[in-house]
């Protein structure tokens, strides 16, 4: 919702672009490869001119002795030809040339059984035209050179659709399965038979597969690396993972490519898996920062006067049974001139900044965005002595988190008194919330230095406050 998308409008570009594959990707066999198979090895085919082109593929198959072919190819084909429009007409074969190389044709063919050999210079204007130019000396059954090459595109492309049906039905099990970013990233690497490395826009590893190889050496020195690659624009292949503006990473593969084509279409099918993931959760990230904030409200108005009631809510949304409970107040100053939609995505960033430091110090709690520029949570301490201990982890976390985002670098923390019980606790929240904004008033706004305030550290402003 975020980026404007619905469901369904996922789905349809999910689709959209699995046709596109479907329809424009083949690795169809090139002009070097027809002129190998044994049909065409009675001919003794010569390369007359174009020879640095023979990789071009060929799309199909044309035999003609007309000499306007204009309306009747599409491109990519390889023109079959007996020379019968040239005899006695050899000022013909020029413009001929340079007919199909305006046709974009992949190659001409022709059989010196009407003519023994091309005008001077057809091989050098060949060249020019970037058209391969083949003679056949022998006789070659066209029939038989069309069939075997048909069979080929078609038999190729018969290849290639399994190979997209089969990844395309692999990442709908996984986007069905609720996969995580790892395995998305496992799987695709997999099917690739290649490391794979999903980055953030700071080039720092999110997730990865080495595909067997030791991940020491896939992921030393990787922001470097991935810097340098990136600039130079070549040998590894990247994918970008979100639209526009939401771009939030890139899904690398730090290896050339057997075939680019698979490759990418394999990138862009687990970069979609990785954004459809995002975007789930996302929107359950979101019901649950509601639900948190519901229960909040409930607890502050009063709607709950049962414990066992509050906790057994607040344990069903992650809240763990503790010896203490904390109540926890962050604000951030106002940016002047910020307009709502601006300040909303401040207090976003720090209530995420804030559960993510509450569990990285090992601590549970219920938390929400209870008003523009002020997040509250109740905190579990398992062990009461170790109250001050756990909002002090809490702050420093925060403050490694916030460091450096705009607007948020004057915040500071308000606690109250701990609680042995939730609903003690939650009313514990409008103290915690006025001394916040004394130490707010305290701080200046984006000085550095004390972070959490109690209320023996406001004094006589926090009594004209509490006033």
């Amino acid at each position: 919702g975020s980026m404007g998308m619905t469901l369904p409008e996922i789905a349809r570009s999910i689709c959209q672009g699995h046709r596109r594959f479907l329809y424009t990707v083949s690795m169809i066999p090139t002009v070097r490869e027809v002129l190998t198979l044994p049909v065409v090895a009675p001919g003794r085919p010569t390369v007359v001119g174009g020879a640095r082109h023979l990789d071009k593929p060929v799309r199909w198959v044309h035999s003609s002795d007309v000499t306007d072919l204009t309306g009747l190819l599409q491109g990519g084909e390889l023109v079959l030809s007996t020379g019968l429009a040239f005899v006695g007409r050899p000022q013909a074969v020029p413009d001929y040339l340079r007919m199909l190389a305006h046709l974009r044709v992949s190659a001409l063919v022709i059989e010196l059984l009407h003519i023994d050999e091309l005008p001077p210079g057809s091989g050098e204007l060949a060249d020019r035209l970037a058209l391969p130019l083949i003679t056949l000396a022998g006789s070659v059954p066209f029939v038989e050179v069309t069939e075997q090459v048909h069979r080929m595109i078609v038999a190729d492309r018969y290849a290639e659709l399994q190979f997209a049906r089969t990844t395309h039905e692999t990442f709908t099990r996984l986007n069905i399965g609720r996969a995580s970013p790892t395995d998305i990233v496992t799987r695709a690497s997999q099917i690739l038979a290649a490391p794979l490395v999903l980055e953030d826009l700071n080039r720092h590893v999110l997730a990865y597969c080495s595909a067997g190889s030791p991940a020491a050496r896939l992921l030393d020195g990787w922001s470097q690396r991935s810097r340098q690659h990136s600039a130079a624009g070549e040998g590894w292949t990247a994918v970008p993972v979100g639209v526009g503006s939401e771009q939030w990473g890139r899904l690398v593969l730090p290896a050339e490519a057997a075939d680019a084509g698979r490759a990418r279409m394999v990138l862009e099918r687990a970069t979609q898996s990785l954004q459809l993931q995002r975007m789930i959760e996302r929107d359950r990230d979101a019901l649950l920062v509601q639900a948190l904030g519901g229960l909040l409200d409930d607890l502050t108005s009063g709607r709950i006067t049962d414990e066992s009631e509050a906790l057994a809510r607040a344990g069903a949304l992650g809240l763990t049974v503790g010896a203490r409970y904390l109540p926890l107040v962050i604000k951030a100053p106002r940016r002047t001139g910020a307009d709502a939609l601006a300040q909303g995505a401040v207090d976003r960033r720090v209530l995420a900044a804030a559960r993510q430091s509450v569990t990285g110090a090992g601590l549970s709690a219920i938390g929400s965005v209870r008003r523009e520029g002020t997040v509250a949570l109740v905190m579990g301490c398992p062990h009461p002595a170790a109250a001050d201990r756990s909002l002090d982890a809490v702050c420093v976390g925060l403050q490694e988190r916030l460091a450096g985002r705009a607007g948020i670098g004057g915040w500071v923390a308000g606690t109250a008194s701990a609680s042995a019980g939730l609903i003690d606790a939650a009313a514990g929240l409008v103290e915690a919330d006025h001394v916040a904004e004394v130490g707010l008033t305290m701080v200046g706004g984006g000085t550095a230095g004390q972070r959490l305030f109690r209320s023996s550290d406001v004094r006589l402003r926090g009594l004209f406050t509490l006033l």
